[in-house]
């Protein structure tokens, strides 16, 4: 986590200056400080690069670093607070006007105890920061040249980029191919996959269900992924959404039934990807309620994958450096050391081949002679060689938008522009006039993807990323490098919540008392899955950036919603008895992703949903032939993501509000 403070700090740098500078900061009484403020982080930002190389090894400079993001944090809200109070008084301004008609600009001054409290806070920050800058001369730590939030050129995204490159395992996909195409049994036949993790049975997997006599010879092909917890029923539901059936039904013995009318007199192929679950029981009742009444058979002995050769991992880190170029001779003896050092796992050999792929030679030798060099025996060496890559990532940025992805459970199936969206709301991604954050973002993803920190990119018709995945091994470095930030409940038991800024789990009665008023306000971000979140709580999550309550079965969205200023995002998708939204949401001027998908029920949307000046992504879908859209869309103007508009005949609902939306 420590290695990725400095873009947190200049993001927080951008957003005081334009503080500073806006039109509404000249009616507030401590833009001096302000300034101040902007001066200290500007100071801290030019130690931060010294300070990063030296926080592994040394104990103070680490909490000297731990302290400074504390402070930047304090600092980020109290400049999220000030610019609410200038977008909550533009609304009052703008709505006055169009009721009164023209109405002084200045006559609308925040309070006198909101300057006062926000003063104060702005002086304590100024000392913190004093005193964290004195620290830094203690610690002898020097101010390096500026460094901006930017990024390594990407290549363009193809199937070589994305995708692993597969060497060595042809004779692998032959014979599992020739297994499973040439049997005539009139029944469920099961080969498993084994191997150490890293090793590509998904990949081989993968390449084997896609392959062109699998195609053609089974009815049905379908592609299951199983988490450590084994649930028969959730497979089974699944494998039913994978054959197209999407129903609502939670009993067993109802989707058992339509699962067989389904596979009926069809020859299929099933691939149930990442299976942990080691008890028999389980094991055996899932397969043989799928096999009905005949008798399973199951391969005695498994499919055990062997390590590469080294000459094989150097065959894919050639490819994933250099694609179809040649290989300059000063690159091929250093190569080979790197590839010797990987262990004979592609999934090491793809991603140094990622984080090496344009660089010089010098940068390969220092991989080799330093990254590589303390590989301890005892340890996994696949893991070191991931957290290498982590390491030569170019950007501070790059670090910290692949850190946050560790709040993801395992095996999750990552929207990309979900993940954008989510990197956007957090402040990690500059709305400058050379990018907008959607761009930026976009090359974060892209970057990640073509250095194997994503992986199994799954593509629309035309050709467009729209999910990704992460190897558990990669998650593992995720949680690793992010561990003092970040907790998911799903890897811990939740008897006890740490104080953490991203949290994801379930919300049961008795986990509430895990989660006090302190903790609630240190988030940022907060997952809930399958459970809605107790009214009395909501108001403690003051600092929340980031919600999602998907499938939390919510009625009514609770009002109180409209007090967590600092949200961006909001997704209350999946909750299909929820009928209206609240219109407290549109006090949250910030927001800038809704999402509201799924919500079968919903028929009423907001009236002042207008007022969201920020909102930048609107995703929901409505089949109420009575639902009328809010008036005046047109003026959304930074609106990109509209996915649905009923055209209405009355003023402010027609057609034309589209015309404004220039961002579309």
């Amino acid at each position: 986590m420590d290695a990725v403070i400095s873009a947190t700090v200049q993001v927080t740098v951008e957003k005081l200056l334009a503080s500073a500078t806006s039109e509404l900061s000249l009616v507030w009484s401590f833009k001096k400080d302000l300034r101040k403020l902007g001066r200290s982080l500007k100071m801290m930002d030019l130690v931060l690069q010294d300070a990063e190389k030296r926080e592994v090894t040394n104990e103070a400079v680490k909490l000297w670093l731990k302290n400074l993001r504390d402070v930047t944090y304090d600092a980020d809200h109290v400049l999220d607070e000030i610019n609410y109070e200038n977008m909550r008084h533009m609304v009052k301004i703008q709505n006055h006007t169009k009721i009164r008609g023209c109405i002084n600009f200045f006559s609308f001054t925040p309070p006198l105890t909101f300057r006062w409290r926000m003063a104060r806070r702005i002086k304590d920050i100024n000392v913190d920061l004093k005193m964290i800058e004195d620290e830094a001369n203690t610690y002898g730590l020097q101010r390096v040249a500026d460094f901006a939030v930017s990024l390594p050129p990407a290549t363009e995204t193809d199937s070589k980029t994305i995708d692993p490159i597969v060497i060595g395992r042809q004779n692998d996909e032959s014979k599992i191919v020739q297994q499973i195409t040439k049997t005539n049994d009139a029944v469920i036949s099961v080969i498993p996959i084994v191997g150490m993790g890293g090793l590509g049975k998904t990949t081989l997997a993968r390449s084997v269900f896609n392959h062109p006599s699998t195609q053609s010879h089974f009815d049905e092909r379908i592609w299951v992924c199983i988490s450590k917890n084994f649930d028969a029923t959730t497979i089974f539901k699944r494998i039913l959404e994978c054959l197209g059936d999407t129903s609502v039904v939670d009993n067993r013995e109802a989707i058992v039934k339509n699962l067989g009318k389904k596979l009926e007199g069809k020859k299929y192929l099933l691939v149930l990807d990442d299976i942990w679950n080691e008890n028999r029981q389980f094991w055996d009742d899932f397969k043989n309620t799928l096999a009905g009444a005949s008798i399973v058979k199951t391969y005695r002995d498994p499919y055990s994958l062997e390590l590469l050769k080294d000459d094989q991992c150097w065959s894919i880190i050639k490819a994933r450096a250099f694609g179809d170029a040649e290989v300059p001779e000063r690159f091929e003896k250093v190569g080979y050391e790197i590839a010797c050092k990987c262990g004979g796992l592609p999934l090491a050999a793809n991603m140094v081949g990622g984080t090496l792929q344009g660089k010089e030679v010098a940068e390969w030798i220092s991989v080799l002679e330093i990254g590589l060099s303390n590989l301890e025996a005892n340890q996994n060496i696949v893991f070191q060689v991931l957290k290498l890559s982590f390491d030569r990532l170019s950007s501070p940025l790059l670090k910290k938008c692949f850190a946050y992805c560790s709040i993801f459970p395992e095996d999750s199936e990552i929207e990309r522009e979900d993940l954008i969206q989510l990197w956007m709301a957090e402040g990690f991604l500059p709305d400058n006039g050379e990018n907008n954050m959607e761009t930026l973002g976009n090359e974060c993803f892209n970057i990640l993807l073509q250095n194997s920190f994503l992986q199994e990119a799954e593509k629309d018709k035309y050709g467009n990323i729209t999910y990704c995945k992460m190897h558990d091994l990669v998650r593992e470095l995720a949680r690793s490098v992010s561990n003092s930030e970040s907790f998911n409940a799903e890897d811990h038991s939740t008897d006890v919540i740490p104080k953490v800024r991203y949290l994801e789990m379930k919300l049961l009665k008795n986990e509430t008392q895990a989660i006090t008023k302190e903790k609630a306000s240190y988030l940022r971000t907060f997952f809930l899955r399958r459970s809605s979140l107790p009214d009395k709580i909501l108001p403690w999550f003051k600092h929340l950036h980031i919600l999602k309550l998907y499938g939390a079965g919510i009625k009514v969205l609770p009002s109180a919603i409209g007090k967590l200023i600092h949200l961006r995002y909001l997704d209350a998708s999946e909750n299909y008895k929820m009928e209206t939204l609240p219109d407290s949401i549109c006090k949250l001027y910030n927001l800038q992703t809704l999402r509201i998908l799924k919500c079968r029920n919903l028929h009423l949307l907001p009236e002042r949903l207008s007022d969201l000046s920020n909102l930048r992504h609107l995703y929901f879908y409505s089949i109420n032939r009575d639902l009328q859209m809010p008036p005046e869309i047109r003026k959304l103007s930074d609106l990109q993501t509209l996915m649905y508009f009923r055209v209405g005949g009355k003023e402010g609902r027609q057609i034309k509000e589209l015309g404004s939306l220039k961002n579309l």
